[in-house]
């Protein structure tokens, strides 16, 4: 089963783990509003044209807006053989020094 960390954990992540990629499900105009720096913006609506591009020897840190759908995506992508880590909660609540605001 994928991890789930809390929000707090993402500076972690971005501090001591290279070889990872963080992906933000929300909308185009949602992450240009605010995102977490360095994630790329696949939005969860385009899921099945992105889906099978993504890098298999990363760790992908996945977040949404509150949760739902980065749980979803990291199901499907777990099954299909990617390492993935879930954000509980999602961007909401992150208020780390990694934020990018638009």
């Amino acid at each position: 089963m994928f991890s789930t960390i809390p929000i707090w954990e993402v500076d972690h992540y971005i501090e001591y783990y290279s070889d990872i990629m963080i992906i933000d499900l929300r909308s185009q105009s949602s992450y240009r509003q605010s995102h977490i720096q360095g994630a790329v913006n696949l939005p969860y609506e385009n899921m099945d044209r992105w889906v099978n591009s993504l890098p298999k020897n990363k760790l992908l840190i996945i977040y949404c807006s509150r949760g739902g759908q980065s749980m979803a995506v990291c199901r499907n992508l777990e099954q299909s053989g990617y390492n993935v880590v879930n954000i509980a909660n999602g961007i909401a609540y992150y208020k780390g020094k990694y934020m990018v605001r638009g």
